[in-house]
């Protein structure tokens, strides 16, 4: 396996794509177990690969949760649940969706929309940290 699908950076990516279209505009939370260390990722689809962050809770109504910037993933992990390769845990997805993006600026706004919920997601230019609200 290659790493050429992943980036090492984890800032915000200064680049998000202009516009999605359904083809592109996939997103996903994987709960995963890691022993001690369980977590969840959520997960956009950007040009052929998922931008992830790590959040250690979900959240709720008019609560807001950060999650930090990890090494973007394949894009199997879009449909993926099981066991993580190297005896990384195992991934189960709890949430499967679309997102938008509204802002095109430097602070940018994902909106997610998943089955009966839909989650913000605050991206600030250049911070690992991303602010993840639960509107509905």
């Amino acid at each position: 396996m290659t790493t050429s699908h992943f980036t090492l950076d984890m800032n915000t990516p200064t680049n998000p794509p202009a516009k999605n279209d359904d083809a592109t505009s996939r997103c996903v939370v994987l709960f995963h177990q890691v022993g001690n260390s369980d977590h969840w990722d959520l997960m956009l689809e950007v040009q052929n690969r998922l931008w992830t962050w790590r959040m250690s809770e979900l959240p709720t109504i008019n609560q807001t949760v950060t999650g930090e910037r990890i090494i973007d993933h394949r894009i199997h992990y879009l449909d993926y649940e099981g066991p993580v390769s190297n005896n990384r845990g195992i991934v189960k997805r709890v949430r499967a969706g679309r997102y938008q993006w509204v802002q095109p600026a430097e602070n940018r706004l994902a909106i997610l929309h998943f089955d009966k919920e839909t989650w913000n997601v605050r991206l600030e230019h250049e911070n690992p940290i991303a602010k993840i609200s639960r509107a509905s």
